[in-house]
């Protein structure tokens, strides 16, 4: 079995869909597949490169959409058994489509369609659109993180339900001993505006004066000049708790694993809001440590996070909504251990990896027989 997994950007890039095709090439690897992922060198420096990527050079690249030609010349040369697709927004798994020769195409949406977006984003959508329809409907199977994904999925692009497949998003869990949490609140992942941070902070700005000595802590990429804009936001706003920048922590390297598995463990409470999202890893991986999550209802989020049982839901990005939510958890302990133990048995539960990736390589092997 020859498989390859195409994405737009790969490891040491940050983001929900690079690790997720890092824990399944990992596991294929177990298997004795031979797999590869087929991805391109954007927004990538040359240290930390993964062994297991061909890192096809971008010719052009239109609001981060690269066009990676040589992606092309390698699909003419190299057959593969099953091509599985992550970024089907991203010209990359057009090519895959458009060169697959005799594979079978799976793909795996990681957020069908954005919650919220900018008016320039929707129109690149309603162009790009025909184009993700049609590798849809050449792949044979569609894989979805959830029913909300499901729906929409159909809604969208009138896939048969015949094709989709719902399986969640999974994480390999670690141990989480109970421990006292810190004066902590986190956020991890990009820091981009998509990701809504600035809510975040005018929503802090908001609960200064009630809650003393708590810092912000962002952990993540981030570019300098939003960084910046960031920082200068918190001083318009007179926010008094400090905001801490960790930069990126790559949990595919042990050491940087381990510092973001601390962050984890201490924060008092993890805040989620981005604008278009499947089912965001971060927020399973808060969830395993204990600790009460706050997400905005974006893709399948709400379909593991429930309010006021194993976390807490926004249905809008409004700061005043989430000031809200943050209070009624940093002002009561009880209620905060409750929510992050229930949210511990969910993870454990519903969101195993070793328990999807079996579902996901049966899948493999089905399409192969």
């Amino acid at each position: 079995m020859k498989i390859a997994q195409v994405a737009h950007n790969y490891l040491p890039h940050i983001g929900g869909i690079e690790f997720y095709v890092k824990r399944l090439v990992d596991s294929l690897n177990e298997k004795g597949a031979t797999t590869e992922v087929l991805t391109t060198d954007m927004g990538t420096s040359d240290e930390g490169r993964k062994p297991e990527a061909r890192y096809f050079k971008t010719s052009f690249s239109f609001m981060r959409n690269p066009l990676p030609l040589d992606l092309i010349k390698h699909l003419k040369r190299n057959q593969y058994d099953i091509l599985h697709l992550h970024s089907i927004w991203f010209l990359p798994c057009l090519i895959a489509v458009l060169y697959r020769g005799q594979a079978r195409v799976i793909t795996t949406i990681h957020g069908v369609y954005p919650d919220s977006s900018s008016f320039l984003l929707r129109i690149f959508l309603s162009f790009y659109k025909p184009f993700v329809s049609y590798i849809l409907r050449n792949s044979e199977r569609v894989l979805v993180y959830s029913n909300i994904e499901r729906n929409k999925l159909q809604e969208h692009f009138n896939v048969s339900s015949g094709k989709i497949v719902v399986l969640p998003m999974a994480i390999h869990i670690e141990n989480s001993p109970d421990q006292e949490k810190e004066p902590i609140i986190l956020f991890t992942g990009r820091i981009i505006p998509d990701k809504n941070p600035d809510l975040l902070i005018k929503a802090a700005a908001k609960l200064d004066g009630r809650f003393k000595g708590y810092t912000l802590v962002f952990v993540g990429p981030v570019e300098e000049n939003y960084r910046q804009s960031l920082l200068q936001l918190s001083q318009n706003l007179k926010l008094k708790n400090e905001i801490i920048f960790t930069g990126q922590l790559d949990p595919s390297v042990p050491e940087e694993k381990m510092r973001l598995m601390d962050h984890y463990r201490k924060a008092s409470v993890f805040v989620s809001l981005g604008s278009w999202e499947g089912q965001p890893t971060r927020l399973m991986e808060a969830m395993q440590f204990r600790v009460p999550v706050i997400a905005y209802a974006s893709g399948g989020t709400a379909d593991f996070v429930t309010d006021n049982k194993n976390g807490c839901v926004i249905g809008a990005l409004d700061d005043s909504i989430l000031a809200a939510k943050m209070e009624s958890i940093l002002s009561d302990k009880a209620r905060a251990r409750e929510l992050g133990n229930e949210a511990r048995q969910t993870i454990e539960q519903d969101y195993n990896w070793d328990k999807i990736f079996e579902k996901i390589f049966a899948i493999y092997s089905h399409e192969l027989h």
